[in-house]
């Protein structure tokens, strides 16, 4: 169809695009974006900010946990980690912080 549109665009696609697009316009911004509709919640969109600083390519994050259990290392307190397990699980709000560690860093 020249000059018609691919079709429809999903709520919930335009919704993750409005999110990257905001963060690109925040150079020190670094995140990733969860399903929190799939068990054990995988990743499904990690920013080139947050590749630089981890030392992970996005092939290696994607569909990975947003626990990101890969990232502990030994100094993560483990408290901490229960209490993230606990808010995921029962679908809360907190805010912490949590000791994770570079790829190449452990």
């Amino acid at each position: 169809m020249p000059g018609g549109r691919r079709g429809l665009v999903a709520p919930q696609n335009t919704f993750l695009e409005n999110i990257i697009r905001r963060s690109n316009s925040q150079p020190d911004s670094s995140f990733l974006l969860a399903n929190a509709q799939i068990v054990d919640f995988p990743i499904v969109y990690c920013n080139e900010s947050f590749c630089k600083i981890s030392g992970y390519n996005r092939a290696e994050v994607m569909q990975k946990s947003c626990r990101c259990g890969f990232m502990y290392g030994e100094l993560t307190d483990k408290e901490t980690v229960a209490r993230l397990e606990y808010t995921l699980e029962n679908q809360q709000q907190d805010q912490f912080e949590i000791l994770l560690y570079k790829k190449n860093s452990k």
